[in-house]
């Protein structure tokens, strides 16, 4: 099954990619049992988290790459 989705705003978070490791889908007349790996941005992974649980699969795997924002520590005043 190929997962693929455009970027939502122009966020830091969009340079980020996830990877969800699927097992069990169920498509159409047939149940695939292997496992199945889907990569879309991190701003659709909540989408598709609830497309393999309304499709009867399992989630074996998330794995989260890319860009990452920290937040900055607070400046001290001087003196």
């Amino acid at each position: 099954m190929k997962v693929s989705a455009g970027t939502r705003g122009t966020s830091v978070s969009s340079d980020r990619q996830v990877t969800i490791s699927v097992t069990g889908i169920a498509n159409n007349a047939y149940v695939r049992t292997a496992e199945t790996v889907m990569k879309v941005p991190y701003t659709r992974m909540n989408d598709t988290l609830r497309l393999v649980h309304r499709l009867g699969g399992k989630v074996t795997g998330v794995t989260v790459t890319g860009t990452t924002t920290q937040a900055s520590e607070p400046r001290k005043k001087k003196g």
